[in-house]
């Protein structure tokens, strides 16, 4: 699980791990923007390995890289 903080894909999805133990998630899941997602994507809202990824019947879903706010630029 990714460290507590604020994360971005490059396409502007939002993911922020907060809690004591980084157990509270709050995803905002740009599908528009995201490669190979649709409006029927479902988000795995807690990260693997840096990646938000989203799985899909209909687009076959996909994955973003994360990168932390204070690391972007």
């Amino acid at each position: 699980m990714l460290p507590n903080g604020t994360y971005t894909t490059k396409k502007g999805s939002t993911v922020i791990i907060h809690g004591r133990h980084g157990g509270k998630v709050s995803v905002e899941f740009d599908w528009l923007e995201e490669a190979n997602a649709c409006c029927d994507c479902k988000v795995n809202p807690y990260p693997e390995d840096g990646y938000l990824t989203w799985s899909c019947d209909v687009c076959g879903g996909g994955s973003a890289e994360l990168i932390r706010m204070d690391e972007k630029n």
